[in-house]
């Protein structure tokens, strides 16, 4: 499997329109996130792919080629929910080994994956007295043990520490070093931007955009931040007072000065810094993604 598509897929319960016309890719080595506020239809998507919910239209492609979500399909999708949830009297090596005999990976592969999300230590621990980011490191385990092609992860940052945002990294690294296809459904957008190819903005089950981080920016039009370093607080009161009139919410902070400007000022303002003797440095600072995401928001209201 290298890509994935779902075109112009809608999605009714009752009176409710939960996706409309709503079109979604992933390619190889692809990482696509899916954000949006809660009821925009991410789940909903989710829920289409896994064939827990049939579409009133629309159609399912892979590799260029129509096809229906059924278990052959499914065989080559691991999964991640949201809220994990096991039986807590088992221990996360017999959870683990439940789910590799399902989907008929050898025993020998379980070991395996518990030392790769870090939980050899508590393999033979009662999942009860585990605690949210180990059952949330074991659900990403599990949902990875069969390596499948396309691996949808639902809030995968949910109770993980700074150990097991690492393990989360690591497994993304690799499912896009090797080809294979990655659908992430967060909040956590700032955390996850740097992890990803490209951002889909659900809004009221449409597609508001669907682009790279840096095409988003664009589209946003949001002020970038210019911080000037120089010598000394006259030096930089004087371009302070140069910058006015050219730049906004110019701020002096000791021996540095800050100024915004919108992407298309932002050569000329920087070419204005360079003429300058003053300047020993300069940086620029883009928005966030979440702000971003937030004028995006805000447009389509």
């Amino acid at each position: 499997m290298k890509s994935v598509a779902l075109s112009n897929v809608s999605v009714r319960f009752g009176k409710l329109a939960a996706l409309t016309d709503v079109n979604v890719a992933v390619g190889e080595g692809q990482a696509v996130m899916l954000v949006g506020p809660n009821g925009a239809g991410k789940s909903t998507l989710i829920r289409v792919l896994l064939g827990l919910v049939s579409p009133d239209s629309g159609a399912l492609s892979v590799d260029g080629a129509a096809r229906r979500v059924d278990n052959r399909f499914k065989q080559q999708l691991g999964y991640l929910p949201e809220a994990v949830a096991f039986a807590d009297n088992l221990t996360g090596r017999q959870v683990a080994l439940f789910f590799a005999r399902a989907r008929g990976v050898p025993k020998s592969q379980v070991d395996a994956m518990l030392e790769r999300v870090g939980l050899s230590h508590a393999a033979r621990r009662a999942v009860r007295g585990y605690s949210r980011g180990m059952r949330q490191r074991l659900g990403l385990g599990i949902a990875i043990l069969a390596q499948p092609a396309l691996l949808i992860l639902d809030e995968p940052t949910g109770g993980l520490d700074q150990e097991g945002l690492t393990v989360l990294w690591s497994v993304l690294a690799e499912w896009r070093s090797q080809g294979r296809l990655l659908l992430v459904a967060t909040h956590d957008i700032a955390l996850m931007e740097r992890r990803i190819d490209r951002v889909c903005v659900f809004s009221a089950g449409r597609v508001l955009a669907d682009a790279t981080p840096a095409e988003l920016r664009a589209r946003a039009g949001l002020a970038v931040k210019v911080v000037f370093s120089v010598a000394t607080e006259v030096e930089a009161r004087a371009l302070a007072d140069g910058l006015r009139g050219r730049a906004h919410d110019v701020v002096v902070e000791g021996e540095a000065v800050s100024a915004g400007v919108t992407p298309a000022e932002l050569l000329p303002l920087l070419e204005l810094g360079a003429g300058s003797s003053a300047v020993r440095g300069v940086r620029v600072i883009e928005p966030g993604l979440d702000d971003v995401y937030e004028r995006l928001l805000g447009g389509a209201a």
